[in-house]
């Protein structure tokens, strides 16, 4: 009988004595024993060590040499750090003794990396062309965007590298912005949490959106993952429409007298000219020309790009932010110093003067910016054409709007005059009434309005 089937029958015999079989083997097939031992060393060891596992490769010099690649919060580093040694003990030792020191090493370098690209990406000597289409509000509310929220998310979720964000990396911030955890950009400065609606988080993602899409361009990044992130759905109950008074509420309301002259004169702006609030921050007295003695609002700072356009410009209205840039005439934007409460307090005063309460201004949703919707419904009631938006109001401009009515172009000029004209004979006739008495006491803004 062979050795081979002595083995076997020892074995049948005794199954439950593994000491007197593995002694057996020893003894009678040392050779073979030795090789079951080599591979056991080199195959079943590596895969019982935590965190980590040792790699072999070529070497010249030692002929074969190991690597160790970690892994962190369950994920495999996509990097691999040599042990300088061919002995896989000598490996194993290496890689246990200096694993926290390799991670943090790599972790530090990495997230630098990252996290510095995140936050200079938006920033004001930035010379990246997406970055310079934005307008200076635009690249401000990016900015914030991603230093104060996404950042902070990508921390907390132990990101250091722009190919550990997927997908559910994507969606997951997307729930983490709705759900509230995060301060809303609008909100006050302390630490009170407003929930955020579906049609605001699809804004939060508009800057993530443009990074990644620069980056895949220039080849930093193999694919953009933002393309495969679905806006969140916006429902009807999301969107609360923003209500304006109705047409002929606003008749006169400039010769009554109002408490805050500061108030009147930027409802005055907004109800007359339908500009944003940043843009009328934004006002220096330079920017007022005269075009075939129709006077405009040179708007050359603005939300958008297609924001930058002439404006008419009541000669009330003028007169009266004239008189008030005398009063301040050391500053280069005259309503600078105007806060969101000074707009507020604005509207307030104006829905004083109407005797609207503050909850019915609440409950119609009607704020200063509601101006801006007044002068739109306004103009378009009145005729003068459905291309409004893209002339006066800065909208996104279609087709040769913008060049139709470009100041500089002789006809083009001829076009802007006539459709101002329009636009302040509609204003003059709807806000602004004749004043055949001189009227006692003291009038709005400093006086009544032009006949």
């Amino acid at each position: 009988m062979s050795k081979l089937a002595l083995a076997i029958n020892q074995i049948k015999t005794d199954l439950n004595d593994t000491y007197s079989i593995k002694n057996y083997f020893i003894s009678n097939f040392p050779k073979t024993s030795k090789a079951l031992q080599i591979i056991d060393d080199e195959y079943m060891k590596p895969k019982r060590r935590k965190g980590f596992n040792l790699v072999p490769r070529d070497s010249k010099k030692n002929g074969i040499i190991y690597y160790a690649r970690y892994s962190y919060n369950g994920k495999n580093l996509p990097t691999k750090f040599c042990t300088h040694t061919g002995d896989i003990k000598e490996a194993e030792q290496y890689a246990i003794k200096n694993k926290d020191k390799l991670i943090s090493q790599y972790l530090t370098k990495k997230e630098g990396k990252i996290y510095k690209i995140l936050s200079e990406f938006y920033k004001k000597e930035s010379s990246i062309p997406e970055v310079k289409t934005l307008t200076e509000r635009g690249r401000r509310d990016y900015e914030s965007i991603i230093n104060k929220y996404f950042i902070p998310y990508l921390k907390a979720e132990k990101i250091v590298s722009f190919d550990q964000i997927k997908k559910i990396t994507l969606i997951k911030y997307q729930e983490y912005v709705l759900s509230g955890k995060i301060k809303n950009l609008e909100g006050n400065d302390n630490d009170v949490y407003i929930p955020i609606k579906p049609q605001s988080v699809n804004n939060y993602m508009k800057p993530v959106r443009k990074i990644f899409a620069y980056l895949t361009r220039k080849g930093e990044i193999a694919d953009n993952i933002t393309e495969m992130v679905k806006k969140l759905p916006v429902n009807t109950k999301d969107i609360n429409p923003r209500g304006c008074y109705e047409l002929d509420k606003l008749k006169g309301i400039f010769n009554k007298r109002w408490e805050n002259d500061l108030s009147c004169l930027l409802c005055a702006i907004i109800y007359t000219t339908g500009m944003r609030n940043s843009e009328i921050k934004k006002i220096r007295v330079e920017d007022i020309i005269k075009i075939d003695n129709c006077r405009f609002i040179i708007i050359k700072e603005s939300k958008t790009i297609n924001g930058m356009r002439q404006v008419p410009l009541h000669d009330y209205v003028y007169r009266k932010i004239n008189i008030w840039a005398k009063k301040n005439k050391d500053k280069i934007y005259i309503f600078n110093e105007c806060k969101d409460e000074t707009f507020s307090k604005a509207n307030c005063y104006l829905a004083k003067i109407l005797k609207v309460s503050n909850e019915q201004l609440k409950k119609d949703n009607i704020t200063f910016y509601s101006g801006r919707h007044f002068y739109k419904t306004l103009l378009s009631a009145e005729g003068l054409g459905e291309n409004i938006e893209e002339i006066f109001m800065g909208h996104k401009v279609t087709g040769n709007v913008k060049q139709s009515y470009n100041h500089l172009d002789k006809q083009g000029k001829e076009r802007l005059v006539k459709k101002a004209r329009q636009a302040l004979s509609i204003i003059d006739r709807c806000i602004f009434t004749t004043a055949r008495k001189k009227p006692r006491g003291r009038r709005g803004c400093g006086g009544a309005a032009l006949a």
